[in-house]
């Protein structure tokens, strides 16, 4: 008899611990996560911006809302008074291809900047195969020479275009740059979507 009170009360007091047991043994959910400041993503393109660099700001803008200048849409900074940097992202309304773009970009650009001069051009892609083009360009003179690195695409309803902006004397070169901008991957623009 007392090994049946025994066993009774052993097995009340597994039965009682048990839902504490249980409950500790399930993971608390994790919290929502937040946007990701290092990415830009909307319905057509996907970038994440390099390691040490901070957004700024993001906005979203409609593509029926875009003109025939460049908007800015999303930019980071690289915090380091001795090479500072700004990241940025540009969109336009754009029907055309990515080498009809490069021509309306490079002539944006130069009434936008000093003494704007391009080289380095090259056909290149994004991660996913889209057709790209990078080019270099200089601007300004004596010692606010800057030179802007620049990734662009057309995807049927835009011209995008990302540019790396730095001081003359960073140590960032063309082959460097294209790395930093490498994360960023395009489709056409969904037909019938904002």
């Amino acid at each position: 008899m007392k090994r049946a009170v025994v066993f009774l009360s052993l097995a009340l007091a597994v039965a009682i611990a048990s839902p504490a047991v249980v409950r500790a043994q399930i993971p608390t959910p994790a919290p929502t996560p937040t946007p990701n400041p290092m990415v830009y993503d909307d319905p057509a393109m996907h970038f994440q911006a390099p390691a040490g660099f901070y957004l700024a700001g993001v906005r979203k803008v409609d593509v029926s809302k875009l003109g025939e200048d460049p908007e800015l849409v999303a930019g980071w900074v690289y915090p380091n008074p001795d090479h500072p940097r700004r990241l940025f992202i540009e969109q336009e309304y754009y029907e055309g291809d990515v080498h009809d773009f490069d021509g309306v970009l490079e002539e944006q650009m130069r009434s936008q900047y000093q003494e704007a001069l391009f080289k380095d051009k090259q056909n290149t892609s994004l991660r996913n195969g889209m057709p790209a083009i990078f080019v270099t360009m200089s601007t300004g003179e004596g010692f606010d020479v800057q030179r802007l690195f620049i990734l662009m695409w057309a995807d049927g309803q835009r011209g995008v275009a990302i540019v790396l902006q730095t001081k003359l004397g960073d140590n960032i070169d063309a082959p460097t740059a294209r790395m930093m901008l490498s994360d960023v991957s395009a489709v056409q623009y969904p037909v019938n979507m904002p």
